[in-house]
């Protein structure tokens, strides 16, 4: 029966039960698989199966602007009276679409980050070179990257890099680990600066953990050696393949970077082997569109015939970052943003779907599994509570300087290595500049992410952080709304993806009970 039979009062009626004046997107998600329907609630964490018809009531009314899209509904009044009902009955017993009214995002408060900053910081990272001997096509150093230095030709001296130790030493009283990482350019220009800082800090501290992010081919035995010994834990960036490798990785004088790299790798492993620190090496891989699939395909074949790589080696893959750009801001689950998404797709979780059951038989490892994995992870220690939460956290921001400073070659502290030239926290010189964290980085983003976090229902799934939201003079939000999208599409996807592992094998969802996700 139409629809349109019903009487209009007692139609909006039971929309505004479910409404209740606000904008009925950010209450929740239906999503389904081949087998089910579902329903992700915003305010609880909670996901609920649900019949067809459900589904088909929720989903118009999370994507409706008004109570008339529920005209268009393909159901029998009895159908749609019987689900609205089942939707009512969820509400009293389950406290779902029951979201808290949205009051202000909420962080950590001024007299903890007090505490934090003076006795509770993890990290210094080290910017040791602005210098490079590769000029990758696609390095965010680029002339053409938005909101990021360009190639430099400074290292950082013994002097810097001794105070921002010596400002971890007395910033970390109460932390439960400490770390120092190496950075560039390419750090290894710079490695008799890495080796004094790391002879110095373990003479400072008890234990210490070093990490950095290298292209290797600067990397020798006598490097290797080293750095394997005291712990550290690489990335080594390696596009795959060698011809998608040397695609972008080039040196200055435009030769292929792979083979030079390759040594690299493999005189690491060697070191590694030797003081059993095989799993503290992870590849990294920047992979470009738009075939990722078939990249991917032919990466996994490469990795397969890799008999001297461990086959349990860690691998992060990611696509190129083009940079910030402005965009519009869309309302989550509005027709503009179906629009825009309507072609989207995550081409890691696609691929991973396609080789698991190509392969339900294969042992082998897919590259993608710790992408893959971390998905999994944000819908597996998701935010659950028996009733609506009363606050909503700052997404996935941190206190900034608490779990990582940058310091740049000249010493000044920045959020971290991810967000570009956008205002400096601080210097080795004065130490934390607090008034500017507490402005700029908390009442600032606290007031303009108010106006759109508000309408998400992805609110306490978000992992987004400060990345794309400045500008070198402060906010700068209109760069943020694609990533926005992007975020939800991606949540929405690790949503399907974790039900349909949970239908099909949720043993292997076990394991994630004994990860601690960060």
């Amino acid at each position: 029966m139409d629809l349109i039979a019903l009487e209009e009062e007692k139609l909006e009626n039971k929309y505004k039960e479910l409404c209740k004046e606000e904008y009925p997107g950010r209450l929740g998600k239906t999503f389904k698989t081949k087998r089910n329907f579902y329903y992700y609630d915003s305010g609880t964490g909670k996901v609920a199966q649900i019949n067809e018809n459900v589904y088909k009531v929720l989903t118009k009314f999370l994507e409706s602007e008004n109570f008339w899209d529920f005209m268009k509904l393909d159901m029998s009044e009895q159908e749609f009276y019987k689900a609205i009902n089942e939707i009512k009955d969820a509400i009293n017993k389950e406290s779902i679409l029951s979201a808290n009214k949205f009051d202000c995002l909420t962080g950590k408060t001024y007299e903890q980050i007090d505490e934090i900053l003076d006795n509770e910081i993890q990290n210094v990272t080290l910017e040791v070179t602005e210098k490079c001997n590769l000029k990758c096509k696609y390095c965010i150093y680029n002339e053409s990257h938005p909101e990021y230095r360009a190639f430099g030709h400074k290292n950082m001296d013994w002097e810097v890099a001794k105070k921002a130790v010596d400002f971890l030493k007395a910033h970390s009283q109460n932390s439960d680990e400490r770390h120092i990482g190496f950075y560039g350019g390419e750090p290894l220009i710079n490695y008799d600066l890495i080796k004094k800082t790391t002879d110095y800090a373990n003479k400072l501290f008890d234990k210490m953990i070093y990490s950095m992010t290298t292209n290797a081919t600067l990397m020798n035995e006598e490097i290797a050696d080293y750095i394997m010994r005291n712990k550290f834990n690489i990335i080594v960036s390696l596009d795959g393949y060698k011809e998608l490798h040397n695609k972008n990785r080039l040196f200055v004088s435009g030769e292929g970077s792979f083979e030079n790299t390759i040594r690299g790798l493999k005189i690491l492993l060697k070191s590694a082997e030797k003081y059993n620190n095989k799993e503290s090496i992870t590849l990294n891989m920047v992979i470009e569109g738009p075939d990722y699939e078939d990249e991917y395909d032919k990466i996994q074949l490469y990795l397969n015939e890799c008999d001297w790589l461990p086959n349990n080696i860690n691998i992060l893959t990611s696509s190129i970052d083009y940079g910030p750009h402005e965009s519009i801001y869309t309302r989550p689950q509005s027709y503009e943003e179906r629009m825009i998404l309507k072609d989207y797709y995550d081409p890691i979780l696609s691929w991973d779907k396609k080789n698991k059951k190509r392969n339900k038989d294969n042992t082998n490892v897919l590259f993608t599994d710790a992408d893959v994995d971390k998905a999994m992870m944000i819908i597996h220690k998701r935010l659950l509570s028996e009733k609506p939460v009363k606050k909503y956290g700052m997404n996935g921001c941190c206190v900034p300087g608490e779990r990582r400073i940058y310091v740049t070659v000249d010493g000044n502290f920045k959020i971290c290595e991810k967000v570009g030239d956008i205002p400096e926290i601080g210097n080795v010189d004065k130490g934390f500049d607090k008034k500017r964290i507490k402005e700029l980085y908390f009442d600032d983003f606290i007031k303009e992410a108010n106006k759109y976090c508000k309408d998400c229902w992805a609110i306490n799934l978000c992992t987004l952080c400060y990345v794309n939201c400045y500008d070198k003079n402060g906010m700068h939000f209109d760069y943020r709304h694609n990533s926005c999208r992007s975020e939800r599409n991606y949540l929405l996807g690790s949503l399907i993806k974790y039900h349909e592992i949970l239908e099909e094998n949720p043993d292997v969802l076990e394991e994630f009970n004994e990860i601690e996700f960060q």
